[in-house]
This record gives structure tokens, C-alpha cells and sequence, in this order.
């Protein structure tokens, strides 16, 4: 007699033992790059002996048909330096305790290094150049493939020395990753927790991982606790954090006046040529659109019955439901429906790789944590994640499908040297997507309330931490630069008040005043980073903008044309001039606005 069955379905299995135990659907096809170790160290002999005969062109560049040919070879060759390191890394990433792998990574850096060594003559030469010459190649059809380049070169003519003076600097730039370091291993592997006691009594030995899962405890005791043995670590050490910071900003500055930029913010994203009033103009509109962020926490506190809330408030399920969950096919399922809008052929190409290649799906033992898209422009773009069903999961694998499609259109669509899209642009296809499944979700789960509050506060929580947290960063990182650059000096106290006083001003009237939250700075590391952390603010309010025009049944059709098009122009020109040519114009107000807007519609769903 046949043994019954509950009729409930199995759990896939979302955790293995080693990597050998994987089953090979569930893996990424790394094999499509190189069959093998053998292979792979095949091409590395092979493009080793590449990179010497590029050091022959040195001196030469002021012959244009020498110029030409030294971009020609020197492409070549990085483009197969990519495949060996993508390969690697990517190999490596997957089983950490994978000795070759680590060997094969190690070698693909070194080689770059090597190429970048060899090659290194090819900016400062370029830049010495005549203007009149750089600005014949530019309308030399020949060098269309480099013309981002030699734009790049002739805008920061200005800003080169003479070859003393850069050898100098060159020097110098290694002393640059030094706080950076030194705050990663203060931060990692020095700085300790101290014990708490959890909801049941036990008293355990806080860590990064613990502290995140306790901050969202229903427990207020455990939350509070949590959160301030976790700021008095950084309190003991501010001292530490405050000297370290202060030595990046400073060398930030050095680097501005040795150039002759007009300020930190300036000489830092002038590489992919951004204006700076980008970077003014989100700060403005963000602090015009905090009304609408007060009104949420105003909500939150209502829902958690508290007159104020407190910093350690701001995680906890507000909702009494259970969390959401999906297996994998079930999550493809919804990204596919998600991003139907964007069109058939998008459809299709994203549900051919999320099923067939694309996707490092599970955890196993030596895996890497978090999330990414990668690859190269030779290999499928690559995707690894640790799912494990959660409503989190689903929106990080349309996270990274969104970059995914975002590389593989710009690879098809453009030549290797043009493919390569910069950072700003590079956050906009992964939150429209996300902004894509927040609606579908939205539609699908109208009738169902449970379901339709998670997806609300999960939106809600992306808007108010990927827009208005990091702009608050940005605004912190532009405040102590400013400060330093009018000769003023910044100290533990300076640091403290100033980040005080803009977390008083990001979370309004219903947050209690809190005498650790002073301290938060000290443990973001993106301040290291010299302006970066602008482009995640920028890059979901661009999403919304998108979003909203693609749905919308008046715009669908040319909004989608449009945005379809960023997305295949990958790297061919610098991303303002992109997203113009789209209708975007990042130092007007439209763009920030949508942010806005849209939290006001989740809280009227609340």
C-alpha cells in the first residue's frame, strides 16, 4: 500500500555542506568562460606575453596612427585580463576555501597590476598633449571608440602637472588606501561587543550579525540594549575613528588644491563629469521632502504605541503578520511578471538566464555572503545570492537581474570599449526593477492585507534607507569636507554634534533625542569612499521617476523606448549626457520629487 503524503510541498534545500554538493542546476555556468584550471592558465600565459610589447609605445603617442594602435593593442589585452579575473573571482567566491581558486585570483591581479604598470605613461603623455591634437581625434572617426577617454583627458587637462610633479603624487596615492585600512581592521576585526541579555534571559555576546537581528527583536529592552552596548564600542574608540576620518579628508583635500579643483566634491566626481549641483540639488529636495518622512515616523510610533520613538524603533515589525515565502521558481515567477512592462524580449532574456546560468542561487559551506552581479564583457552577466525564500530574497534577485539586463543590452548593443556603464548610472536598472515588483506585488495583493502590509513596509523601509539615509550620509560627507576646505579643523566633538544634529533633522519631531546616536559616523564606512554614497539616492530617485512614466499608460510606450535605450547606450558617453538625451536632468527638482510622492502613496495604502 502506497505511503500517503501530506500534500504540503517539500522545501527545496537552501543550504549545502560543501560546494561539491551543489547540484549543478543550482549553479552559475562558469564553464562558458573556461573549461577548466587548464584552460585558464592556457590564456594567462598567453596574455602575460601581451602586456611587455605596450611598454614599446611609450613616447610615441603624439603620432595619431601610433595613439590608434596603442588603444587597439592595450584593449585587447584588458579585455582578456577581464575574462581571466571574472573567471577567478568568481570561482573563488563561491568556496572561499578553494586554495587553486585563490591562486588563479591572486595571479589575475597581478597580471592587471602588471598591464596597469606598463601602461600607466598613457594618461600623463595623452594630457600633455596640444589641445588642437586632442581635439582632431576627437573627430577622427577612427578613435569614436575612445572619444569618452579623450574627453575625460582634455576636460582635466587643466588639472595635470608636469611629470615631476605626477611622479610625485603617484608616490604619494599609495599612501591614499591607508584610512580606509586602518578603519576596516579597527572596525573588524579589533572593535568588540559587549553581552546583552536576549528576550528569554540568556545573556549572549553581541556581534555585527547579532546586532542586526536584535534590532529588530519585538522585545524594547532587548532592542534599547542592543543598540547602546553597540554604540559605547564605538564611544570607547571615537578617539580612533575621529584621527582616521579626519586623515582621509584631509589627504581628499591635498589631492583637490594639489590639482587645482575648486573643492573635494569636485575633484571626485569629476571622472564620469558630474556636475556638483547634482550633488546640492538632491541634498535641497530631500530636505524639502521630509515632511512626508515625518509623517511615517509619526505612523511608526502610533503603531509601536510609543509618544516618541527611539533610534533602536526603527526596525522592528511594526505589523503582526508572519514573513512571506517564495521558493526560487516562485521568485523568478514574480520578477518575470514584475518586469513585463520593459517588454517581451526583456522577459525573455531575463528568465533564460535567471533559469539557465545566470544565478548562483544557494548557500553553501565557504560561500561568500550577500549579493552581486557580475562578469565581464566576453561571459553572461552573473548573479550570486544566498536565497532562502524570503520577501527580501525576491527583491534582491530582481536587484541583480536588474543589473544583469542592464550589462547584457549594454553588451550586445555596444563595442567593449564603450559597454561599461559608470556607477551613477548603474543603480538606476536595479531599483526600477525593484520598483517594478513593489507595484506588481502591490496589484497582486490587493485583496490580502497581511501580504499587502509586508510588501508596503519593505517599500517603505527602501525609500527612507536608500534615499533619505544616504543622502544624509552624502550630506555628512560634504559638510566635513566643506569644513576642513575653510581651514577649520575637525575634531571628535565637531563630528559628533554635526551627525547629531542631521539625524535630529532626517527623523523630525518623533524621534526622542538619543545620546548615542552622536557616534553612528564612526561605523559607516562609505566616508571613506570620496563621494560615492550620492549615487544610491540618486539611482532610486531616477528608478521612481522611470517607474512612473513606464506604467503610467500615457507615457508607457515612450518611457519605456527610452529607458530601454539608457540601458543599451551602456558606457557610450558620460551619464548626464545619457540621461538628458532621456529626458532626465539631474540638477532639476522633477526627479527628486517622485521619491516623495511615492512614500505618500504607501502611507495612504498603511
Amino acid at each position: 500500500m502506497a505511503k500517503k503524503t501530506s500534500g504540503k510541498p517539500k522545501q527545496a534545500k537552501t543550504y549545502f555542506d560543501s560546494r561539491a554538493s551543489v547540484p549543478t542546476q543550482h549553479r552559475w555556468k562558469l564553464e562558458k568562460m573556461f573549461s577548466g584550471l587548464s584552460a585558464w592558465n592556457k590564456s594567462f600565459e598567453n596574455v602575460s606575453k601581451q602586456i611587455k610589447p605596450l611598454a614599446s609605445f611609450k613616447g610615441k603617442l603624439a603620432d595619431s596612427k601610433k595613439l590608434l594602435e596603442f588603444f587597439q593593442k592595450s584593449s585587447a589585452v584588458l579585455r582578456q585580463i577581464e575574462m581571466l579575473y571574472v573567471y577567478a573571482s568568481h570561482l573563488s567566491a563561491v568556496d572561499l576555501s578553494d586554495h587553486h581558486a585563490q591562486i588563479i585570483t591572486q595571479k589575475a591581479q597581478n597580471l592587471y597590476t602588471t598591464f596597469s604598470q606598463t601602461t600607466s605613461f598613457q594618461s600623463p603623455e595623452l594630457s600633455h598633449q596640444p589641445e588642437s591634437y586632442l581635439k582632431k581625434l576627437l573627430k577622427d572617426k577612427n578613435f569614436h571608440l575612445y572619444h569618452r577617454e579623450l574627453k575625460l583627458i582634455l576636460a582635466k587637462k587643466k588639472h595635470i602637472l608636469s611629470d615631476a610633479e605626477e611622479a610625485i603624487m603617484s608616490q604619494v596615492g599609495k599612501l591614499f588606501p591607508g584610512p580606509e585600512d586602518i578603519f576596516s581592521a579597527l572596525d573588524n576585526v579589533d572593535l568588540t561587543f559587549g553581552k546583552i541579555k536576549d528576550q528569554e534571559g540568556k545573556e549572549v555576546q553581541i556581534t555585527y550579525g547579532l546586532y542586526s537581528k536584535y534590532s529588530e527583536s519585538p522585545d524594547r529592552r532587548v532592542r534599547r540594549d542592543n543598540f547602546e552596548n553597540f554604540y559605547k564600542s564605538y564611544q570607547a574608540h571615537i578617539h580612533t575613528y575621529a584621527q582616521t576620518l579626519n586623515l582621509c579628508v584631509k589627504q581628499h583635500d591635498f589631492y583637490t588644491k594639489a590639482k587645482k579643483y575648486n573643492s573635494s566634491l569636485e575633484a571626485a566626481i569629476s571622472n564620469n563629469m558630474i556636475d556638483p549641483k547634482v550633488y546640492r540639488t538632491l541634498i535641497d529636495e530631500t530636505h524639502k521632502s521630509l515632511k512626508t518622512l515625518y509623517k511615517y515616523f509619526a505612523f511608526r510610533a502610533k503603531k509601536l504605541k510609543l509618544k516618541k520613538l527611539s533610534m533602536y524603533d526603527l526596525r522592528v515589525n511594526i505589523f503582526d503578520q508572519k514573513p512571506l515565502h517564495f521558493s526560487y521558481d516562485e521568485a523568478v515567477d514574480l520578477c518575470l511578471e514584475a518586469v513585463r512592462p520593459l517588454g517581451e524580449e526583456y522577459v525573455r532574456i531575463m528568465s533564460d538566464g535567471l533559469r539557465n546560468g545566470w544565478v548562483d542561487k544557494y548557500e553553501n559551506k565557504g560561500k561568500r555572503s550577500g549579493a552581486f552581479s557580475g562578469g565581464c564583457y566576453d561571459s553572461d552577466p552573473y548573479i550570486l545570492m544566498n536565497f532562502n525564500g524570503t520577501l527580501n530574497d525576491v527583491y534582491t534577485l530582481i536587484h541583480e537581474g536588474g543589473h544583469s539586463m542592464h550589462s547584457y543590452l549594454a553588451r550586445k548593443n555596444q563595442p567593449y570599449n564603450l559597454a561599461d556603464y559608470t556607477l551613477f548610472t548603474a543603480e538606476i536598472a536595479s531599483t526600477v526593477n525593484e520598483r517594478l515588483l513593489t507595484r506588481h506585488l502591490l496589484k497582486k495583493f490587493a485583496h490580502d492585507p497581511v501580504k499587502l502590509k509586508s510588501v508596503l513596509a519593505y517599500e517603505i523601509d527602501a525609500i527612507r534607507a536608500t534615499y533619505f539615509r544616504q543622502t544624509m550620509f552624502a550630506e555628512f560627507e560634504l559638510l566635513i569636507h566643506s569644513h576642513l576646505e575653510k581651514g577649520e579643523p575637525l575634531t571628535v566633538q565637531f563630528f559628533n554634534e554635526q551627525y547629531e544634529k542631521l539625524n535630529k533633522l532626517y527623523h523630525g519631531p518623533a524621534l526622542a533625542p538619543d545620546p548615542y546616536i552622536q557616534y553612528e559616523w564612526a561605523r559607516i564606512p562609505h566616508f571613506y569612499y570620496n563621494f560615492y554614497v550620492y549615487v544610491y539616492a540618486t539611482g532610486i530617485a531616477a528608478a521612481y521617476y522611470f517607474s512612473d512614466q513606464i506604467l503610467n499608460p500615457k507615457t508607457s510606450v515612450k518611457a519605456t523606448h527610452d529607458y530601454l535605450h539608457l540601458l543599451k547606450s551602456g558606457g557610450n558617453d558620460f551619464p548626464l549626457i545619457q540621461l538628458k538625451k532621456v529626458g532626465l536632468d539631474f540638477t532639476k527638482p522633477d526627479i527628486y520629487r517622485a521619491v516623495a510622492k511615492n512614500l505618500q502613496k504607501c502611507l495612504n495604502l498603511l
